[in-house]
């Protein structure tokens, strides 16, 4: 069976084809375009309309590919800015127009997608598995039922509400901190037995895993499974911190489209990090796109 899962996101829409066989997911394209989405949802709780169409084009192009590669089956879900816009019924509408049904999952079932996807990925059952993006963080991990978490700290979301200069100052920097803090501390409180086996999926942590190699050309088989210490994010944020936009969008693993949210969705990291008291992170390629196959196709899973 070939089939393929779309997933809205605010900062990017991701598209992935695959085959499956039995219990085996077979990877034939996966693709990631920076659409932003979510572009000022969260001040004004309204899509913005030149958004919007980005999105749509991508999504068309990406319902032309899964026509060329013969796919049977689509499954098309939106997360963070879709569950935050007030406007998001026009944005169902314009992509049921181009032939695409549309799931407004809430933030524990996109928690639900990653853990299933980075932990079939990387083959670890005791993990937390943690996903930065663009307008919320998910924290998902197994004891005796699946915790699921999610929390509205996003890159994109965070860089809107923190940041006003280039680079950001200290005072920013504590104060997006502070904040951070004060939305995670209380579950993290509450929950004292998460595993220190930690997973990042989202485009945080897998540009951070590029940076680290130093890769000009992105390899998904050189970012999965790599291990982010703690002191190398402390690092790649001291350098991000201290250069401006034009100079960041030239460091080799950092796409140009993702320079200006990167500070933020590293702040969230190193965070968080420091929060559980944990050494280094796992980058997965395995995502919550795969969780969406295993569970809405595979049906392999009885995680509640």
């Amino acid at each position: 069976m070939r089939c393929s899962v779309i997933d809205i996101g605010t900062n990017s829409v991701r598209h992935l084809i695959c085959d499956i066989d039995g219990e085996l997911i077979k990877t034939v394209k996966k693709d990631v375009k920076i659409t932003r989405l979510g572009e000022g949802v969260s001040k004004s709780g309204r899509l913005n309309n030149d958004a919007v169409i980005r999105s749509i084009d991508i999504i068309r192009k990406y319902l032309d590919d899964a026509k060329d590669y013969n796919v049977t089956d689509i499954y098309a879900f939106a997360t963070s800015a879709m569950r935050d816009a007030k406007d998001s019924d026009y944005f169902l509408d314009e992509l049921s127009k181009i032939g695409l049904n549309t799931d407004i999952i809430d933030g524990e079932t996109e928690s639900l997608y990653g853990y299933l996807g980075a932990s079939y990925g990387i083959n670890k059952k005791d993990a937390l598995v943690l996903d930065i993006g663009g307008g919320s963080t998910e924290f998902s991990y197994y004891n005796d039922n699946l915790i699921k978490k999610s929390f509205d700290i996003g890159a994109v979301r965070l860089t809107e509400r923190f940041i006003k200069n280039d680079p950001p100052t200290i005072d920013e920097y504590n104060n997006m901190r502070l904040y951070i803090i004060d939305m995670l501390l209380p579950f993290i409180e509450n929950n004292e037995n998460i595993t220190c086996n930690i997973i990042g999926i989202g485009g945080t942590i897998t540009t951070l895993a590029a940076m680290s190699q130093g890769l000009k050309v992105y390899s998904r088989e050189k970012v999965h499974g790599y291990v982010l210490s703690k002191n190398e994010v402390k690092r790649l944020l001291e350098l991000l911190m201290s250069v401006k936009l034009g100079e960041r969008k030239l460091i080799n693993g950092l796409q140009p489209e993702r320079a200006d949210i990167i500070i933020a969705g590293t702040i969230i990291l190193i965070t968080i990090l420091e929060l559980l008291n944990v050494n280094s992170i796992s980058a997965s390629e395995w995502d919550n796109l795969e969780g969406a196959v295993i569970n809405r196709f595979l049906k392999k899973n009885n995680i509640n």
